[in-house]
This record gives C-alpha cells, structure tokens and sequence, in this order.
C-alpha cells in the first residue's frame, strides 16, 4: 500500500474532488486490503488496490447522490416528518443511540491519543492538517491513529458506515 500510496491519492483526489474524502477512501482501501483473507492469490495488488478504492468511490459518490435527490425532495415541499413514519424515528433514534453507546465504549478501550485523533477526524471533522497541527503529530502517525481505531471500532461494532 505505502509503494501506491502517492499515485492511489492522486486518483482518489482526482475523482473525489476532496482530499479529506480522498484520504478516508485510502484509509478503508488499506483496511480492505489489509483485511484480504487471500483465498485466492492476487497476481497484481496494485491492480487489486485500486480496484477496492474504486468500488469504494463508486459506492460514496452514489451515497452521496442518494443524500443530495433526498434533500432536493424534502426541499420541494415535503419534510422528513411527513416522509418517514414517526414510530420508525423512535426506533431509528434508539437504535443509534445504543450505536454511539457502543462506539463511545470502544473509543475508551484505546490510547487515548488514538481516540482523540479518531474524534479530530470522524466526529469534529478536522483536516488531517487541523490534527497534525493541533496534536503535534506527523501525518503518518494521524494516519496510524485512525486507522487503528477504524479497525478497533469494527471489530468492536461491526462496520460504522
């Protein structure tokens, strides 16, 4: 991954147009990667590499299209409130809560540098420049941080998206 990171960010720049997005894809492109249990033998990994961060774009622009016709919609006229069934709000917003319980849990199980690096990014948004600034830490380590609590609170919790 490292040998492709360069030429895997400028790609993923490229099609994303941002590169806090663009880093995020990398970061679940090396998950993925790393996490190829290898039943079959891989004859090109940067190939395969770029394959998996590929799918990964594909899959967030379409995401994010989804978002953006559902906003249009409830802008024409509609809001959520007469879209969604209130009961399923109820459930959705207790379902989420026992979700960020279980991820608040997780975070506590973690250096507490690693958990606050995860925050910086995930929950507050920062730049990976904000949290290398903010931290007085290299952009590997920010890197390293999040990658490591991203596994942690998938194993812990399942995938987060």
């Amino acid at each position: 991954m490292q040998r492709h990171r360069q030429e895997l960010m400028r790609y993923l720049s490229q099609r994303l147009g941002c590169n806090d997005t663009a880093q995020d894809i990398f970061q679940e492109t090396f998950l993925r990667y790393a996490g190829y249990d290898g039943k079959t033998t891989v004859e090109n990994p940067r190939a395969f590499i770029f394959r998996i961060a590929a799918n990964l774009t594909t899959d967030y622009l379409r995401s994010r299209s989804r978002h953006y016709h559902q906003d249009i919609d409830a802008e024409d006229g509609e809001t959520i409130s007469e879209i969604e069934d209130p009961r399923l709000s109820v459930e959705r917003t207790a379902i989420s809560q026992q979700q960020l319980e279980q991820l608040i849990s997780a975070l506590a199980e973690l250096p507490p540098k690693c958990s606050e690096v995860f925050i910086m990014l995930k929950v507050k948004h920062y730049s990976y420049a904000e949290v290398e600034q903010k931290l007085g830490i290299s952009n590997t380590m920010v890197f390293n941080y999040v990658t490591r609590a991203m596994a942690h609170c998938r194993q812990r919790l399942g995938d987060l998206d």
